[in-house]
């Protein structure tokens, strides 16, 4: 089987395309495919279904998948290990994070990480809490830079609270200039953002915590669109600050009275068994975050 095994199988799996996987790994489409066919083969089941729009992973492709990636990462820790013991620092780091955290937080951090070790690569996803929760427990990324919860199973640091807010369109008649009370969202036409398979956790939080029915009228999983929603009068809303700093200025943009907060912080499988670069990396992030 190709030494490269893990890697084909994990990109093609990511790419659900064996022409763009072969893109991405350097390879022709024509030698890829030879690969992919020995090695299931070799297994003696087949690891994806074909079909001219591209390929899907089998119920034996599914389970092995997880085992594959943490095969990856055990080499990629132990290349790292050896060009640290050699002086040299070179590694990837794959981070799962928000789009919001993405443009207001992380770029300092990878500038000065990059001019320090321009021989690491840094791999970005951006998605949900969800999809971060669950990159990092089967090993899609290194770490998230995410909103932690109270029942999350990995290791995590906490780095910054980040207050909830109130977004309300222009024209909405404020009692006061210096915050909302919660208690006025009560029953009026309510904006939430969502996640894939449920309502914002953050978000619902808040509501539990403050024991308000909102009349929720739209969904998203898209901050600017709740923001443009918002700002058209379509209703309300409860963001996290960082996600409306460089947003639209038709809105008000308020603390909530009393205040509620999330928690961003650095998530990631074991904190004790980081590869050389995820820690170097989570110790820059560290430095310049928490002073945020």
């Amino acid at each position: 089987m190709d030494s490269n095994f893990s890697r084909i199988f994990i990109e093609i799996a990511s790419c659900s395309n064996i022409t763009k996987a072969a893109e991405n790994l350097g390879y022709t489409q024509s030698g890829l495919s030879h690969t992919l066919n020995r090695a299931e083969d070799e297994l003696g089941f087949r690891l994806f279904y074909r079909a001219k729009s591209g390929v899907t992973l089998t119920p034996e492709g599914r389970i092995l998948l997880p085992a594959a990636k943490e095969l990856d990462r055990s080499m990629e820790k132990l290349y790292e290990t050896i060009s640290s013991i050699q002086g040299i620092t070179k590694g990837l780091v794959t981070i799962g994070t928000f789009q919001s955290i993405s443009i207001n937080m992380l770029s300092p951090v990878l500038k000065a990480f990059q001019q320090d070790y321009p021989q690491i690569k840094i791999d970005l996803k951006e998605g949900s809490i969800e999809e971060i929760h669950d990159w990092i427990l089967d090993h899609t990324v290194d770490l998230g830079l995410t909103s932690l919860q109270e029942n999350d199973e990995f290791d995590y640091i906490p780095l910054h609270k980040d207050p909830m807010v109130a977004v309300v369109p222009q024209w909405y008649d404020l009692k006061n200039k210096n915050y909302i009370d919660i208690s006025e969202f009560e029953n009026q036409p309510f904006i939430m953002a969502s996640m894939d398979k449920q309502n914002d956790c953050d978000v619902d939080k808040v509501l539990k915590k403050a024991g308000i029915e909102v009349n929720v009228t739209f969904s998203s999983k898209d901050d600017i669109a709740i923001m443009s929603m918002v700002e058209n009068g379509l209703g309300v809303s409860i963001l996290p600050e960082l996600i409306t700093l460089r947003h639209f200025q038709n809105v008000h943009v308020l603390p909530l009275n009393p205040p509620f907060y999330r928690t961003l912080g650095i998530g990631l499988f074991s904190l004790e068994n980081a590869s050389p670069a995820a820690a170097k990396f989570i110790e820059y992030a560290v430095k310049m975050l928490t002073k945020k």
